[in-house]
């Protein structure tokens, strides 16, 4: 019989799968991912639902999986699914030691989209711990966003607006005033006009094995 061989997503997502209700299948299958961007996801889902002694050790070893990466994309933007784990588990105290971490290394990642698109990951994967925490990042984002070359900043400027518009409308009035990109300014307008402020994208959302 042959042995089916399972890709490095199809191992994050089996530990997502498992995470709720079998952690200890999960972080064996979490800790056997050799491709840094998945195990740090994957040990980010463990850390999300484990046992409140293990959480750290855990968390550690989700944010360690990418400090050696070389690529620094590929060591911000995965970084999102342990932030947001932090953040759900109302483990704020530890964000102040490694956001500035983060940060320093996102200013490293030379294209503009590239380096847009994990401060956006990053961005929301913070937001719900507060205006603090959130801040900084949104002004490396804003950074990130100029000059505006590429769609995909685009959007993740025009969703990040919308998104500090549900804590900080004053603030995210000011960003959009500050756009000098005429179409993207009627984008927002009509998003501004025709829905409410937008939530940061979901993390961790798989409950059953």
């Amino acid at each position: 019989m042959r042995l089916r061989i399972m890709s490095a997503t199809q191992q994050r997502d089996l530990a997502g799968r498992l995470a709720p209700t079998e952690p200890a299948r999960a972080l064996s299958t979490a800790r056997a991912i050799r491709d840094p961007w998945f195990a740090c996801q994957a040990l980010a889902w463990v850390a999300r639902f484990a046992p409140e002694s293990e959480f750290s050790k855990i968390i550690d070893e989700s944010l360690g999986a990418v400090r050696d990466e070389v690529d620094h994309y590929r060591a911000v933007a995965p970084a999102a699914w342990p932030i947001r784990a932090i953040v759900e588990r109302n483990h704020l105290e530890l964000l102040p030691s490694v956001i500035p971490e983060l940060l320093l290394r996102a200013e490293k990642i030379e294209l503009l989209v590239s380096r847009s698109e994990a401060l956006f990951l990053l961005f929301q994967a913070v937001f719900l711990a507060g205006r603090k925490h959130w801040l900084p990042v949104l002004q490396s984002l804003r950074r990130a966003s100029a000059p505006l070359i590429n769609w995909r900043q685009k959007r993740n400027l025009s969703f990040a607006i919308m998104i500090v518009r549900g804590d900080d409308e004053q603030l995210a009035l000011e960003m959009y005033n500050a756009l000098d990109d005429e179409k993207l300014k009627k984008q927002v307008t009509k998003m501004w006009s025709n829905s409410d402020p937008h939530s940061p994208r979901s993390f961790f959302w798989t409950v059953d094995a």
